[in-house]
């Protein structure tokens, strides 16, 4: 109900209880969605916010997964399986006797309460008797902090933890390998240069015939053989004549 007060003018206002310090309605939450969360003043003016990455995991998760007898059957998503986050957490309650005697007494007996890792490394040890071993199912989720809220940060930093993850951002559901794994880059070799033929590239082939004109390939003989040449046609010239 809200409450009204009278000035000393007489004029009927909000009480101050309903107002801020600066004399404006006080929001109330109106509502929310899987998205949003709903403000809205006395005066019906409604606002909208957009909600945080864990703001928004948690209303789906109160609003979609469902568990039966402490096991959810509600997939888990992908970002849950690399939290490590369970479908159900057992847990294993075993009886049992270290020795009996030959009048048909025990002992050395105990019970005991074992999570799972506990119970896988107890079995290496030690001969069960199904018949004394009761299971019982817990919940994977996080612990309540009342009026319908739960302590996620805990939660998501314990599974963090588990994982080797790192914590960037809790609002934002931001993690970070605490270990990164190493990346080994091996070399390639290098490439060569297509403009650079190798040598068993190169392609030998047989030289074409050269034609030699005969005007210049008598450039090619010494002087003295030319001179020779020549008084061999002088003696000729001249025994033609005497002739």
């Amino acid at each position: 109900m809200v409450s009204y007060q009278q000035l000393a003018s007489g004029d009927v206002v909000l009480h101050e209880r309903e107002t801020t310090s600066s004399g404006r309605p006080k929001p109330i939450l109106a509502s929310e969605d899987e998205f949003f969360k709903y403000t809205q003043t006395r005066s019906g003016v409604v606002s909208a916010q957009n909600k945080t990455p864990i703001e928004h995991y948690n209303y789906w998760w109160k609003n979609n997964v469902k568990f039966v007898n402490n096991q959810r059957v509600t997939p888990l998503t992908e970002f849950e399986q690399i939290l490590g986050v369970k479908s159900t957490i057992p847990t294993y309650h075993y009886h049992w006797c270290e020795g009996y005697s030959s009048d048909g007494g025990s002992y050395g007996c105990r019970s005991k309460k074992f999570s799972r890792a506990e119970w896988d490394i107890f079995k290496q040890t030690h001969t069960i008797d199904y018949g004394n071993l009761e299971m019982s199912y817990m919940t994977d989720g996080p612990k309540s902090t009342g009026q319908g809220g739960y302590d996620w940060k805990t939660y998501f930093t314990e599974k963090a933890e588990k994982q080797d993850l790192i914590v960037v951002n809790m609002s934002d559901l931001v993690f970070k390998e605490k270990y990164p794994a190493v990346i080994v880059k091996i070399p390639t070799p290098a490439r060569p240069n297509p403009k650079e033929k190798s040598i068993a590239s190169v392609i030998i082939e047989k030289p074409e015939p050269i034609e030699i004109e005969p005007i210049k390939e008598v450039a090619k003989y010494s002087p003295l053989m030319i001179a020779g040449v020549i008084a061999v046609v002088v003696i000729l010239l001249l025994k033609r004549r005497r002739a």
